[in-house]
């Protein structure tokens, strides 16, 4: 078993914002949706497209709309919606926006600066794109934002009201069975089984660790699709609720965090709900309730929880910062971009010596520059004074450094537009839209400072975990100041 990360593929390794002593760690909780269960995205995602795209027909939209097809590998997450215009914007950390499309037309450099660089705006009132399933819905969005733009007056609502039938609409084919009946039907198109996952849980267990299971899906889905992906897996853990002490289901994170709500015991031989009082009970299945009282209950406490979810806001922002749980983000993106990264090392080296090249270059232009303006300033004082002589041998120092400059300035260009190229070439190979998950450009992106703030560690798949001791030290040695050593 690998004990030290440089024996692993790099996709595989636990990467660490805040040092982390799993020795402390009494329990772990697992979100299921995209964190145990991993999902054929692609053909989720249809499903959802299609399903949802039924209801705005249903509802009288235009029958024109049925034309309207997904576009697999369009999206990413980590992007803004702005509803009121039509807008899909990739942002860096400081708000910058890099990117951008109306729709599935990008906008050019001039109207994306005007709309949303001359002037500050507030990430908050846009959507951001933080799990999968809301891929599928802004795909429609853009879709449905083309269709308008090409038959103005088809559809007599503005693009917020539109965003906010699109959300209804995908609420009710998550709640009407539209897509989970037909995943339960075809679950070997719809989940990618690892096969790791159950020697995974095996070792946490035998570390010592309680397990248990806290999802916002229902209970039936919850049953089938936790039956598909780890019973039988195990012969010491027939079935799969033998992993998790406790399990809670339709538990309506983020509110699980904040609210009230109690708990509610999910009699699984009828299905039927009975009002909890009490103790939780292992090995019994629960639904809704509350962190503060599953703390209560369980004597589990803080920072002796890790929870591990995919969702940035749902599940890591919320349980860290309103209860001072331990977190760990399945970031499922980086097992295909640290692959591609990993190639494409000679050319981040080409970069980082342009860039070198290009930072000598731009002070010694910097310091020409300022010498011809103080040769300027002392040739007209010469001039001036009527010192003709002084001033015609400034004249000639600001002939020659004026040749220098003149000789430098365009290298600077150059070297910008090889720079740009580069990126360009990089950000291609990682998604040909929007580039590289926690990069926009050179900056780290919005997605990539939540990232960072909020998730004590993450990595591209839960069975990871299993690559190291479940009492391992996890250590953070990149939270350095531009200015330490």
């Amino acid at each position: 078993m690998p004990a030290h990360h440089s024996k692993l593929e790099k996709w595989q390794r636990v990467f660490v914002n805040r040092s982390l002593n799993m020795d402390r760690i009494k329990a772990i909780g697992f979100d299921m949706d995209h964190t145990l269960l991993m999902y054929n995205r692609e053909a989720f995602e249809s499903l959802a497209f299609k399903e949802t795209l039924n209801k705005f027909i249903l509802a009288g939209y235009p029958e024109e709309l049925k034309n309207l097809t997904f576009k697999p590998g369009f999206l990413i997450r980590g992007l803004l919606v702005d509803m009121e215009r039509g807008n899909i914007l990739k942002v860096d950390g400081h708000k910058y926006c890099k990117i951008a499309f109306h729709g599935s037309r990008k906008l050019d450099k001039e109207t994306r600066h005007k709309l949303y660089n001359s002037a500050s705006f507030k990430a908050q009132d846009f959507l951001f794109v933080d799990t999968f399933f809301a891929l599928s819905e802004v795909q429609l969005f853009a879709e449905i934002v083309d269709f308008m733009d090409k038959n103005p007056g088809k559809i007599q609502k503005s693009y917020k009201e539109i965003y906010s039938d699109l959300r209804r609409f995908i609420d009710l084919s998550h709640a009407d069975g539209s897509i989970k009946n037909v995943v339960m039907s075809q679950p070997e198109t719809f989940v990618h089984r690892d096969k790791h996952l159950a020697t995974t849980l095996v070792r946490l267990i035998d570390g010592g660790k309680t397990l248990f299971l806290l999802t916002n899906s229902g209970w039936e889905y919850t049953q089938f699709m936790m039956d598909f992906i780890l019973t039988d897996q195990n012969e010491e853990f027939p079935k799969w609720r033998d992993y998790f002490q406790y399990a809670i289901v339709g538990s309506g994170k983020p509110g699980f965090f904040t609210g009230s709500q109690p708990f509610y015991e999910v009699m699984t031989d009828t299905n039927l709900l009975k009002t909890h009082s009490g103790a939780l009970h292992p090995g019994r299945v629960y639904l809704g309730g509350n962190a503060n009282l599953f703390q209560n209950l369980t004597r589990f406490k803080g920072d002796e929880i890790l929870y591990v979810g995919d969702h940035i806001f749902g599940d890591i922002m919320q349980s860290k910062g309103k209860l001072n749980w331990r977190t760990l983000l399945v970031v499922e993106e980086l097992e295909h971009e640290l692959e591609k990264l990993e190639e494409l090392k000679p050319l981040f080296l080409d970069i980082q010596k342009k860039q070198h090249d290009r930072e000598i270059l731009d002070e010694e232009v910097q310091i020409l520059r300022s010498k011809l303006a103080s040769v300027k300033r002392h040739s007209a004082i010469a001039s001036k004074s009527g010192d003709n002589k002084k001033a015609h041998h400034l004249d000639k120092e600001k002939d020659k450094y004026q040749e220098k400059l003149d000789a430098k300035t365009p290298l600077i260009a150059q070297l910008e537009s090889e720079i740009k190229e580069l990126l360009d070439r990089k950000e291609m190979t990682l998604h040909p839209i929007w580039g590289e998950l926690m990069k926009v450009g050179l900056e780290r992106s919005r997605f990539a400072n939540q990232v960072e703030g909020f998730a004590c560690t993450y990595t591209a798949r839960v069975s990871n975990l299993r690559l190291y001791s479940p009492q391992k030290r996890f250590s953070s040695f990149h939270d350095i100041l531009p200015h330490d050593p």
